[in-house]
């Protein structure tokens, strides 16, 4: 039995779960207003992850609070139940109730998910957590009378949480002091758009999830990877990464808290309307803890050994070769979504035009893209 602060339980045998089903709890039904409702909540991250500690935590905290107790959660972390990517699948089985969803992992179920890793000008975890926030809100319509959200997540009823802080590129070592240093170096690529843009400027590119990338580094498969620095703790990759280069910025990964559409309407309305507002309350301070992790990471680094270098003071070669293809990288993950008979010139553009509104700055082919 292990407890997330004095509210959240969580089974120490998942297996004693599974066997009893849905049926197990005090009510794992809709319940009337005032029955208890236990759901199962789960993540394949671990307990220190962001959006656990961060997000999911405090959401959890705030639906306890505003049904004085009526909904309470039973906990799963660190893939003891669900592993990522799998926790959308989890939902839908009805092993779990809700759950840490991480969508760009499955590009075959969401394609259109990976639009926030879209290299950008200008951007950081706020202005970018609010974006993703206003995409999976808006009532626009994408194609077929469909908005975003019905377009990807239509199976689910979806709580926008912030997304990472913005990625760059580190290594264990391995420094970028030249266009040679840069060709041929291997790096981890966390979605398709990082592959395309990998292949534009000769780095080769192993995709797998970041639960994977803390061995797989410590063993010298590869040299580095496309990754937040404010998550660096939740792997551990603040012993392995030695050199960072920051100041260009390769997009944003994003998640949310996310039930199946049929469970969430089982619920009763007061709940429902309590998770509502649950989100509202924890969403920026989330998206802020992102940004105060960075800002703990990078001198902890350094004492350690780490360098961070700013991309203007990189080699003027080294700044244009990184600088290629970021535009043409926009282009042709449309193009891609396109070519699968997705409004993927669409989704882009709405993307584009979300991000500014809320301060962010993309290069400029991109902003003159109709």
């Amino acid at each position: 039995m292990k407890k997330h602060g004095s509210r959240f339980l969580a089974a120490g045998a998942a297996m004693t779960l599974l066997l009893a089903g849905c049926g197990s709890g005090d009510s794992q039904g809709g319940g009337s207003e005032g029955e208890t409702i236990t759901l199962r909540a789960a993540t394949g991250l671990s307990a220190q992850h962001a959006w656990w500690e961060a997000s999911m935590v405090p959401w959890m905290e705030r639906v306890e609070e505003l049904t004085d107790g009526q909904v309470q959660f039973e906990t799963f972390t660190g893939g003891e139940l669900v592993s990522v990517p799998d926790e959308g699948d989890a939902l839908q089985s009805g092993t779990v109730d809700v759950a840490l969803v991480l969508p760009i992992y499955q590009p075959d179920q969401f394609p259109m998910a990976e639009v926030t890793m879209l290299p950008l000008n200008h951007s950081d975890t706020m202005i970018a957590s609010k974006a993703w926030k206003n995409l999976l809100e808006s009532e626009e319509e994408l194609a077929d009378g469909q908005t975003y959200t019905e377009m990807q997540f239509g199976d689910f009823k979806v709580f926008p949480i912030s997304t990472t802080q913005e990625y760059s590129i580190s290594t264990t070592g391995h420094e970028f002091n030249s266009v040679s240093d840069i060709e041929g170096t291997s790096l981890r690529t966390p979605s398709r758009i990082h592959e395309m843009y990998a292949a534009k400027t000769g780095l080769n590119s192993v995709t797998m999830p970041a639960v994977e990338i803390y061995d797989a580094l410590s063993r010298g498969t590869f040299e580095g990877a496309f990754y937040s620095i404010a998550d660096w703790t939740g792997y551990g990759f603040q012993d392995l990464f030695r050199y960072t280069v920051t100041g260009i910025n390769f997009g944003h990964f994003n998640a949310f808290i996310g039930m199946s559409q049929s469970r969430w309407d089982e619920l009763p309305e007061n709940v429902q309307e309590a998770m509502t507002q649950a989100n509202e309350d924890i969403f920026e301070a989330g998206a802020q803890e992102w940004m105060d992790r960075a800002e703990a990471i990078i001198p902890e680094n350094e004492e350690n050994g780490g360098k961070f270098v700013e991309f203007t003071e990189l080699n003027p070669d080294v700044q244009d070769h990184f600088n290629t293809g970021i535009e043409d990288t926009w282009t042709d993950y449309a193009q891609l979504l396109e070519d699968n008979g997705l409004p993927g010139n669409e989704v882009v553009k709405m993307w584009r035009d979300l991000l500014i509104e809320e301060g962010g700055e993309v290069p400029e082919a991109v902003m003159n893209l109709e």
